[in-house]
């Protein structure tokens, strides 16, 4: 089984990759989707935010992640921010480390790691092959405040309290630059032939 690791800014489209990948039989599991489960099923990782933000962002035994968001993004220096990844990658790991044993049974295909911090959290090690996806800034924006409906500025303030596109470019196996519908193809069937190819040595 073939574990591939997507991860980049937001924005840039790790979304759209990993899409084309699941054509070609890969499970993907998103990040993000994995936090916002854990903020209602997990009492231990939603007891550790409260005792590190405070009681308001929990309502009914929910995280309200856009009270959390504003503590954390809203701050004017990035602690609150290393201090919440502190907190959550742990039960994120967790969570995709009984996910690949579980496919690993079942004998699947792949799996797709779609996290922007899976440099930061050590996923990575986990991957066969590490994908940065990235694009420019003006369209970063206009994807962040279309998908997360908050305003230019807001967006521009989530942009700029993440790390920079040097640092995935750097550090990943592959680095692809997302400008078009078709180069989000040409490039899933350029990882699966590099996957395939290192099978076959």
């Amino acid at each position: 089984m073939k574990i591939i690791g997507v991860t980049g800014p937001s924005g840039c489209g790790k979304g759209f990759l990993s899409a084309e990948l699941a054509k070609l039989g890969y499970i993907h599991a998103d990040a993000d989707a994995i936090y916002h489960d854990l903020l209602q099923s997990s009492a231990p990782m939603r007891e550790e935010l409260v005792r590190a933000f405070g009681a308001e962002i929990e309502r009914d035994c929910v995280i309200d992640r856009k009270v959390l968001g504003s503590k954390v993004f809203g701050a004017k220096n990035r602690r609150k921010l290393e201090k919440l990844n502190m907190i959550t990658h742990k039960y994120v790991c967790r969570e995709y480390v009984k996910r690949i044993l579980q496919l690993k049974a079942e004998d699947a295909k792949g799996l797709i790691i779609d996290a922007p911090l899976l440099l930061e959290a050590r996923l990575h090690t986990l991957c066969d092959l590490t994908v940065a996806v990235l694009c420019d800034e003006e369209t970063r924006v206009q994807r962040i405040t279309a998908r997360d409906g908050i305003d230019r500025e807001a967006a521009l303030l989530r942009i700029r309290s993440q790390k920079p596109i040097a640092f995935y470019a750097n550090r990943c196996d592959y680095a692809f630059w997302n400008d078009s519908a078709d180069a989000v193809k040409e490039t899933a069937a350029h990882i699966e032939q590099l996957l395939w190819e290192e099978n076959h040595h």
